[in-house]
């Protein structure tokens, strides 16, 4: 890491950065440092070393991005041996307050932000001849399971929310809780990740240069996934157009089921819809879906010209679900995708932003 200006041997150093990303602050990596390892430091110590740190690791992906960028086209693919069976690219986002720079300790004008997160997963897949699974895993028939999902993906994406409640399982946590949804689905063998505030403009080059560093582009079977926010799919097109577009099922299910709620008052009524509406999406009958959707709003009316109407309007409801199937009906063929043995939801880039705002988010922080 080419750092001077201590005497910690590059085991300790490792202890000590090891540390300082996976605890919730520097003074209480300070604290297991000391109980735990038997190390002494500063928690501005520690803040030192994993700034010095973090500057290098910066400044080392910005020089590998920038020569990725400047090869001349067609780039040529980076290969490793052995090459990857799956390469699996997960994009997402988060949210996170900064404060202003340049004046101390503590928190100055405060905003939120959105970081942009990226999961590299090499994978072992299979492949099958008919669909592994072709009928809704029970996972999202389950309504408690299902509620608790779509709690969690509201308040991730909600501004102003600090965490999550404890009692609220990561979606990840709830996709994973069906042992058949796990039996066809790849496995991850290696993982790194890059988490930025840069834009999207910037931060598809980062995600690309460390593709082709990890021998992506050269890989069997390739898969790109997000949910349906627009520049994750301009990210994909523009830089991993070799790659399968797949649209999280997880979201989907969030649209699903918010508007199968709108459009009927009994609990009954709107899960039963939702699963109807659930089973036609997993088994890769988007049409069918965007066709009853059509149905539906036609029999409550428009959204009116210039308005925005609440979540729970059934209106809206159904105008906000059928905008999202009808930008991403073509990332949705999830048989093909399962008998392709690529993954359909994106648990891991989930969880990859529930880990970083573990480290990142919440008021002390600042």
């Amino acid at each position: 890491m080419k750092l001077d200006g201590h005497s910690y041997s590059a085991t300790i150093l490792h202890r000590i950065l090891h540390m300082a990303g996976v605890v919730s602050s520097f003074d209480v990596a300070a604290v297991a440092l000391s109980v735990v390892g038997e190390i002494v430091i500063s928690d501005r110590q520690i803040n030192k070393l994993t700034t010095e740190v973090g500057q290098q690791l910066q400044q080392d992906r910005d020089e590998r991005t920038t020569r990725y960028v400047k090869q001349d086209l067609p780039r040529p693919a980076t290969e490793v041996t052995p090459p990857p069976e799956l390469a699996g690219v997960f994009c997402d986002g988060g949210r996170m307050r900064t404060r202003e720079e340049g004046h101390g300790p503590g928190a100055h004008q405060p905003h939120w932000r959105e970081p942009k997160n990226a999961g590299f997963h090499r994978m072992q897949s299979g492949s099958f001849a008919e669909d592994p699974q072709p009928d809704l895993p029970e996972c999202f028939r389950n309504q408690a399971y299902v509620e608790k999902l779509v709690k969690g993906l509201k308040g991730h994406k909600k501004e102003g929310r600090e965490e999550i409640p404890a009692e609220t399982p990561s979606p990840v946590e709830v996709a994973g809780s069906s042992p058949e949804l796990c039996e066809w689905q790849p496995k991850t063998l290696f993982r790194t990740c890059l988490s930025s505030l840069a834009n999207s403009d910037d931060f598809g080059p980062m995600m690309a240069a460390e593709a082709d560093a990890r021998g992506f582009f050269a890989a069997k079977k390739k898969a790109f996934l997000g949910d349906g926010l627009p520049y994750n799919w301009t990210i994909q097109q523009q830089w991993f157009s070799q790659f399968e577009p797949v649209v999280d099922f997880l979201h989907a299910v969030e649209y699903l089921y918010t508007c199968a709620k709108a459009v009927h008052t009994g609990p009954a009524a709107y899960w039963q819809q939702y699963v109807d509406w659930a089973t036609a999406c997993w088994q890769g009958r988007a049409d069918q879906l965007l066709a009853e959707l059509g149905e539906w709003q036609a029999r409550v009316g428009p959204v009116p010209e210039g308005e925005k109407l609440p979540e729970s309007d059934p209106r809206q409801a159904i105008h906000t679900t059928r905008t999202y199937f009808t930008n991403n009906r073509a990332r949705m063929a999830y048989p093909r995708y399962r008998r392709e043995g690529l993954p359909v939801t994106s648990s891991l880039a989930e969880s990859l932003v529930k880990q970083i705002h573990q480290r990142v988010k919440g008021t002390e922080k600042f």
